[in-house]
């Protein structure tokens, strides 16, 4: 498996992949996206931010750059947001009836893993990554900038959401930091 990560033909083909899911995604939040101010766009866009992200590290790891803490940014983020949707998609009765959303957001997260099992992050890095989402949960939850949900599971979502920025931030930290 490592030969893949390390042939940057197969890289640019999922940089290039990550590219156009993560620019096509952002359909679905036009709605949305056109009711706030474009400085919040960021906060919008989760899913297809991460896979925008992932691309652009993927072209970094091509050129031989590696960036820790945008690394780090990254998977917390793919994570978090990949196991957001399916849990958003449960909760709501909606996960048998997307099942394509279901498949795309489990090879997201599984491209995460795969790749990133082969990285490594600085300790240090985990309080800014942890403010980061943090910061992300109080727009989505308290300004409510998150992504359009059956709002009945606002509660149980936002609890979801906050425990899963704390826990997948902890755990990446820790279990690929280097010191």
């Amino acid at each position: 498996m490592t030969d893949f990560f390390e042939n940057n033909k197969f890289l640019f083909l999922l940089a290039l992949t990550n590219f156009l899911i993560g620019f096509y995604s952002i359909t679905y939040y036009f709605s949305q996206l056109f009711k706030v101010d474009f400085w919040f766009w960021l906060f919008v866009i989760d899913c297809p931010f991460y896979s925008i992200l992932f691309g652009l590290i993927l072209l970094l790891k091509i050129k031989k750059i590696n960036i820790s803490l945008l690394n780090f940014v990254v998977i917390v983020g793919s994570i978090k947001y990949a196991f957001w949707t399916l849990f958003v998609l449960f909760i709501s009765g909606n996960f048998l009836n997307n099942s394509l959303i279901v498949f795309s957001h489990i090879l997201f997260l599984l491209q995460i893993i795969v790749f990133y099992k082969y990285s490594k992050f600085k300790i240090k890095h985990l309080f800014i990554v942890l403010f980061w989402f943090l910061l992300n949960d109080f727009f989505d939850y308290v300004l409510f900038l998150h992504p359009f949900f059956e709002t009945n599971f606002f509660v149980e979502v936002a609890s979801f959401s906050i425990i899963m920025t704390i826990f997948v931030t902890i755990f990446v930290s820790i279990f690929f930091s280097k010191k």
